[in-house]
């Protein structure tokens, strides 16, 4: 039996992270680890201070927007206080590529005080599917699923290492440039140009797309999202049992075109593999 309390902290707006989530942790019990999910995904969530002393590893899972974690996880995570503890993290991608996500996510956590031992990348479905596109829609498979198992065990290992090495990544080339300008187009509204919005008036009203909401952005009573808070991360779509919110066609027109300035087919997306990452520097960093 391990004595290993393993917190498992996730943000999933429509549940592929969540998805792996589970697999982890699955895979996490029958080693014997005692492990607790937490979801982070609600902006109400993240407003509950986490039991970090109950444990004593930490696994984080987010999904790749525009090269990084969510934005509004990015300021999150800088306020924890990790003093010290091992940890790994896990990021989810729509087939595109994981950007600038493991360097910037581990940059915070180390600033937060963590110890980030290794990380992974998982493919799954990309989000903006619910708006038309078609980037590997099966994902994930049975074969990501193994990956996500072995992560699980690559932990165990890890986290009860007597002197395993911290995780380290070389600064990615343009990096400092790309973060300056996510941040700069995050305060314009147009950075959310095809906010969700209900369409349908036979609505029950359950407010989840409002509850739920990452960033309060969705008001269930006029039925529209807040251009200047709006992530698009299409959770009121996902989880609308209604099915009455919807993102406009818009997107779906700009596929192709995201497709060309990527060199990127539905082929060669549906053709990447999940993978562990553990390589590190020997430097400092």
């Amino acid at each position: 039996m391990s004595d290993l309390k393993i917190a498992l902290i996730y943000f999933s707006a429509t549940n592929v992270t969540r998805t792996y989530a589970e697999v982890i942790q699955k895979e996490l019990i029958s080693k014997g680890c005692e492990v607790k999910l937490f979801d982070v995904t609600s902006f109400s969530s993240r407003q509950k201070p986490l039991p970090l002393d109950n444990y004593n590893a930490f696994i984080f899972g987010f999904p790749v927007f525009g090269d990084f974690a969510p934005g509004v996880i990015n300021d999150w995570l800088a306020k924890l206080k990790g003093n010290g503890t091992n940890c790994a993290t896990y990021f989810t991608y729509g087939g595109r590529s994981t950007g600038y996500a493991h360097f910037h996510t581990r940059s915070l956590l180390k600033g937060a005080g963590f110890t980030v031992q290794f990380t992974a990348e998982f493919l799954g479905r990309h989000s903006i599917n619910l708006a038309g596109w078609n980037l590997i829609p099966s994902r994930p498979d049975n074969n990501d699923f193994t990956i996500a198992k072995q992560f699980a065990n690559l932990a165990v290992e890890r986290f009860t290492a007597d002197s395993a090495k911290p995780f380290c990544l070389q600064t990615p080339f343009a990096y400092d440039a790309k973060l300056a300008f996510l941040k700069n187009i995050e305060k314009k509204p147009e950075r959310a140009p095809n906010q969700p919005v209900r369409i349908q008036e036979n609505c029950s009203m359950c407010r989840l797309c409002e509850t739920e909401c990452p960033n309060q952005s969705f008001n269930a009573d006029t039925g529209l999202s807040d251009p200047l808070k709006c992530i698009s991360c299409f959770r009121c779509v996902y989880i609308c049992p209604d099915k009455v919110i919807k993102v406009d066609d818009k997107m779906k027109e700009f596929y192709p075109h995201f497709l060309m300035q990527w060199s990127l087919t539905e082929e060669m997306a549906a053709a990447k593999k999940s993978r562990i990452i553990t390589d590190f520097l020997e430097a400092s960093c």
